[in-house]
């Protein structure tokens, strides 16, 4: 494991840049904060990202359910986790116009790059824009020190002309995000991608409407002369790249079951009877 970067004075913040934290795109990007660069909790992890193909570091469990929120939107497409606000120049000045103490680090009393949890690029396949998003616990969300804090990250990023967001994890967002940690898990680890051959019979084989995944894996194994297990990855594959569309807010692994909505054939939304 790489180790822990101090970032606790003007020298360390300047030493970050030069290795280039907070910058790029992409698979380029390296977030300001690491996992291995704060005191863990419990709740922090280490994502491999399907769009970007770089691991995310999310502090958090709520970052981590927003994570997978956001990157299974069509809309999104790239995800720059612990986003540095720089220069630290500007956060300053509006920390000062807004009459709030300004993040200092504990120890050195020296003020501190503040960081926004998630810059995301988005594009509806004509224009990209950019949407800013912090993480914040519902209990945490009344408090005033984070209420100041909040309000420094949205002025920042109103000047820049970029939307701004405070995202709650509600119990419908821990379903959704759990259900696609399930259903992308596959492509996460790099199995093989089924044929198209596999994904267009398996697809001709489903129905709209209330499933087992025994008896879809069941009848997949059966038909298409596969094992369960790689029945199950071949479901996987068609849920993650929307091939079948499902209803996201009914917890999966925990019933055993999918509700189908609609399953695309050849390129081509189609509704079967069920």
């Amino acid at each position: 494991m790489a180790a822990r970067r101090k970032l606790e004075k003007l020298a360390d913040f300047k030493r970050a840049l030069k290795q280039k934290y907070g910058l790029g795109e992409g698979s380029d990007y390296k977030p300001w904060i690491r996992v291995q660069d704060v005191r863990s909790i419990g709740n922090s992890g280490k994502i491999d990202g399907i769009k970007t193909g770089r691991t995310h570091h999310t502090l958090s469990e709520q970052e981590s359910c927003f994570f997978y929120l956001a990157e299974f939107s069509n809309s999104v497409i790239d995800i720059r986790e612990q986003f540095p606000l720089l220069p630290l120049t500007l956060s300053l000045k509006i920390a000062q116009l807004l009459d709030v103490d300004h993040p200092k680090d504990k120890f050195t009393k020296d003020p501190i790059i503040m960081t926004t949890d998630f810059l995301l690029t988005c594009s509806d396949g004509n224009k990209i824009w950019y949407e800013a998003v912090s993480v914040k616990p519902e209990e945490k969300l009344s408090g005033k020190r984070t209420a100041e804090k909040l309000d420094i990250e949205r002025v920042w990023w109103e000047l820049l002309g970029v939307p701004y967001h405070v995202f709650r994890m509600t119990e419908l967002h821990q379903i959704k995000s759990k259900n696609i940690q399930w259903l992308t898990d596959a492509k996460r680890k790099k199995f093989n991608s089924p044929s198209r051959e596999a994904r267009e019979k398996a697809k001709r084989l489903l129905r709209v409407g209330t499933a087992q995944l025994s008896d879809i894996c069941e009848v997949f194994a059966q038909e298409i002369g596969i094992s369960n297990d790689d029945a199950l990855t071949l479901l996987k594959f068609l849920l993650a790249d929307r091939e079948i569309i499902i209803d996201l807010a009914r917890p999966i692994v925990l019933s055993g079951m999918i509700e189908i909505s609609e399953i695309k054939v050849d390129g081509v939304s189609e509704q079967y009877a069920s």
